[in-house]
């Protein structure tokens, strides 16, 4: 069994093992995955590092974010095939799950997934379709910050403590109050914005590039979009160490410049800390309490490790971050604490992990109100009841549509069902109709509807479907398989050409020049398939294009001298000598085109 962090951004692999949790590497030896999906007319797919690359060369076939859209009816179009976003999250998954199988020795067929704590039913159904369509038992969805919170109190074990987990990644914020003592770690409550995110930083960015440079965003082609949304979330990443960034951007042929520093980047994002604010305003009023009984914040997410971000929660919070573990890992540490305990490892598997409800379930009653039986934040497994009774004379069918929300008025929530029952005629408010929702810590939602006076039940369960049959997922699940996910042992010769690729849109007039001989020097010694001549090249050219970066985004002068010294062991001269060996050693049993 695997822990899985589907991030927005970034996507990693945990397990359980005698050393506790344990991240695995992709096949790039990276132990974080971009999550994107771009496609080749072929039907070749390319996830993580080498589709990010492809954002800027293939902007219209390359997709990201698509997190953000699970659940919905939103669709990505390539080639004149669409995917859902759940099928573009399969993708990621099945590569996790490849990679995982590979470091491992061993096929991988279950796995722990975690979502967003404020993820609605149908976004943590689709979570699940795409685990089942990426080939993965999905034993169970953990809310992320339930998840860092376990890794956390397993490092601290000898501390009893409340403290908040300030879950701030790429895509979404999700915040919750944590009790931990001894074995126990109990969500109190949680809180949280599905569409906002470190994502949501670079698009102000962005913006600001083109405000300052009398540019108009919505006239940018998608390649120049991706351009600037890239050199902004560089310039985001720079504030971390740097007061003050000074940046240039190239697109079509002219060079723009941009400065930034943190002040005006607080001013700039003033709705996005406003939509922070919320967020924990809302948290701590409906646990009701107070920042004093807070022990500490545990900061989580790449978009957390943000200096002006720290600064206003430290302000918030009167001080009380700490920092523990690496912020953009913690959470898929904690899938693989997980892991271990379901499989009842004997050093965890007394650990208890309690969660809660995200969002408050009811029905529909008179008046289009919505009647709850489970609130938010309610401690799980949860089972309540509540009676009805027919709204008018002689009734003869009773209509029970089931919302997930917050909202009062019950059609402005998420519909998650309708359910309809026969019952026996009688006079208004003498027919005894009652309903119970019990909600267990894997999200499964059962209903059960039963009428007193004519005995009639109806049990209805609520998971995994997200709307699709199991003909449709068997269906959905065969084309996925079909597609060719582009081989391991060549992706990182394709992942540098296409990010030399990326990096050459970017180039001035002499950069292009160098580049391009750069470029067509390592094809030419790809398709020779001389392992030890491509091995020196992609050194090589790693070499180069880092240089070539350093001189681009960070105003250093391009070293022409040092460009050119870097062929002076020229792996191509070896590719000429081991080719000639071959074809002598080949020519007396007549395979010397071999």
């Amino acid at each position: 069994m695997i822990g899985i962090d589907l991030g927005t951004t970034n996507s990693l692999v945990c397990v359980w093992d005698e050393n506790g949790a344990r991240l695995l590497k992709n096949r790039l030896g990276d132990s974080m995955t971009p999550s994107v999906v771009s496609f080749d007319p072929d039907g070749t797919v390319y996830v993580g590092k080498t589709a990010r690359e492809r954002l800027v060369t293939h902007p219209e076939v390359t997709f990201k974010e698509f997190k953000r859209d699970m659940g919905t009816d939103v669709t990505y179009t390539a080639y004149g095939r669409t995917y859902k976003p759940e099928e573009l999250s399969a993708l990621v998954l099945k590569q996790l799950k490849e990679d995982a199988g590979s470091e491992l020795g061993y096929p991988v067929t279950e796995a722990v997934i975690s979502v967003p704590a404020y993820f609605n039913d149908r976004q943590r159904a689709a979570t699940r379709n795409a685990g089942l369509l990426a080939g993965l038992t999905v034993e169970r969805l953990i809310n992320e910050p339930s998840a860092a919170a376990l890794f956390y109190h397993m490092e601290h074990y000898d501390e009893d403590e409340m403290f908040v987990v300030f879950d701030f990644g790429g895509g979404t914020l999700d915040v919750s109050i944590v009790d931990a003592f001894d074995n126990v770690i109990e969500i109190q409550g949680i809180s949280g914005n599905n569409r906002l995110g470190g994502k949501d930083f670079n698009a102000l960015i962005a913006y600001d590039i083109c405000t300052k440079n009398h540019l108009t965003w919505e006239k940018l082609s998608s390649q120049n979009k991706e351009i600037l949304l890239r050199e902004a979330e560089r310039v985001k990443v720079r504030l971390t160490e740097e007061e003050q960034v000074a940046a240039q951007v190239r697109m079509d042929g002219k060079d723009y410049s941009y400065e930034l520093d943190n002040q005006r980047l607080i001013d700039l994002a003033g709705g996005i800390f406003a939509g922070i604010q919320g967020v924990l305003n809302r948290l701590m009023n409906d646990r009701m309490i107070t920042v004093q009984e807070i022990s500490r914040i545990i900061m989580v997410g790449g978009s957390s490790k943000m200096p002006i971000v720290r600064q206003f929660i430290s302000g918030l919070f009167q001080g009380r971050i700490s920092d523990s573990g690496n912020p953009e890992k913690i959470v898929c540490q904690g899938t693989g604490v997980l892991c271990g305990i379901r499989q009842r490892k004997s050093e965890i598997r007394d650990v208890v992990l309690s969660d809660i409800c995200p969002f408050t379930l009811g029905i529909d009653i008179t008046g289009d109100v919505m009647s709850p039986l489970i609130s938010r934040n309610q401690i799980l497994p949860c089972s309540y009841i509540k009676r009805f009774t027919n709204s008018y004379d002689y009734q003869k069918t009773i209509i029970m549509n089931v919302f997930q929300g917050e909202n009062r008025i019950a059609s402005q929530n998420l519909l998650l069902a309708t359910i309809k029952m026969m019952v026996p005629p009688k006079p208004q408010g003498q027919l005894r109709v009652d309903v119970r929702f019990s909600y267990d810590i894997n999200g499964l939602f059962d209903i059960d509807i039963e009428c007193a006076e004519s005995g009639e039940h109806i049990h209805k369960e609520l998971h995994s479907s997200g709307g699709l049959s199991e003909r449709e997922l068997s269906e959905r699940k065969a084309a996925l398989e079909k597609m060719k996910i582009h081989p391991r042992e060549v992706e990182k010769n394709k992942c540098i050409l296409e990010q030399a690729n990326a990096l050459y849109v970017e180039c001035n007039s002499e950069q292009k020049r160098f580049l391009s001989s750069a470029l067509e020097k390592f094809e030419r010694i790809l398709d020779s398939q001389n392992s030890t001549a491509v091995e020196r090249a992609y050194r090589t050219f790693v070499v180069q294009l880092t240089m070539l970066q350093t001189s681009m985004f960070h105003f250093d002068a391009f070293d022409r001298q040092r460009w050119e010294k870097t062929f002076e062991e020229d792996p191509e001269e070896d590719y000429e000598e081991d080719g000639e060996e071959d074809r002598e050693e080949g020519s007396e049993e007549g395979t010397g085109d071999q």
